[in-house]
């Protein structure tokens, strides 16, 4: 199985992106919130060209199955990490940061499940 190029630059556009984003939200430094801002809208990129890239691909657009699959994990993980943003502000993350980690487990569960998939039927590991 051979996935296209755009869809793993995509994939491995987002890996960095989910990385950074949660590397800046473990920051014990309460001057971070500029910075998580700008990691979140990275990452709100990173998942509409992701969501492109698995629309377009020509091995999922193949595997009709597979597309169905791959694109509702992958809009559960979209739909969990917007929910998180709206409720979880940068402010708020930087002042409740033990809630807001205990918030982010649904992210982190979407998350799981979503490049589990990916690994698995798309032989692409982050």
């Amino acid at each position: 199985m051979a996935i296209g190029a755009e869809l793993e630059d995509a994939l491995r556009s987002f890996a960095i992106a989910e990385r950074d984003i949660v590397s800046a939200g473990q920051l014990k430094d309460g001057d971070n919130a500029m910075e998580l801002v700008r990691v979140r809208r990275d990452l709100v990129l990173q998942f509409a060209k992701v969501g492109n890239a698995l629309e377009q691909d020509p091995h999922l657009k193949a595997n009709p199955d597979k597309l169905t699959e791959g694109t509702r994990l992958f809009a559960a993980f979209r739909s969990a990490n917007s929910i998180n943003q709206a409720n979880w502000p940068a402010i708020r993350v930087r002042d409740e940061r033990e809630a807001y980690r205990s918030a982010s487990q649904p992210v982190i569960e979407r998350s799981r499940a979503f490049w589990a998939w990916v690994d698995q039927e798309l032989g692409f590991r982050r």
